[in-house]
């Protein structure tokens, strides 16, 4: 039976899947770009919690270690995949090489 920390991990993983989803969709009605990238932004500080500014600034092993949760890393790929297509929709090429490189190399720690 999960505890109360391992449900909390599920419905927040829920709630970031749903987020995925509806940017997706919004992506491809063609919503401004600030609107997702703040929907993403919010999804990302909600999945890293109160270190969220740390776990961004580390090298992506040591931030895989912190999290602590395959799960939770791969999610944090998936946001930062989904912020890349953003930018790349918007013409920001270095800005979604930046996203996609950062999700390459959180998976890495995960696969």
């Amino acid at each position: 039976m999960p505890g109360a920390r391992e449900d909390y991990l599920l419905r927040l993983l829920a709630q970031i899947a749903a987020v995925l989803r509806r940017v997706r969709e919004r992506l491809l009605e063609g919503a401004p770009a600030a609107e997702l990238l703040t929907a993403l932004r919010d999804a990302e500080g909600e999945l890293l919690g109160g270190r969220a500014s740390l776990l961004k600034a580390l090298d992506a092993r040591t931030a895989a270690q912190l999290l602590a949760d395959p799960e939770r890393v791969r999610t944090w790929a998936a946001l930062l995949r989904l912020e890349a297509e953003v930018h790349r929709r918007e013409g920001d090429e270095p800005a979604a090489a930046k996203a996609e490189a950062r999700a390459s190399e959180l998976e890495a720690q995960v696969k």
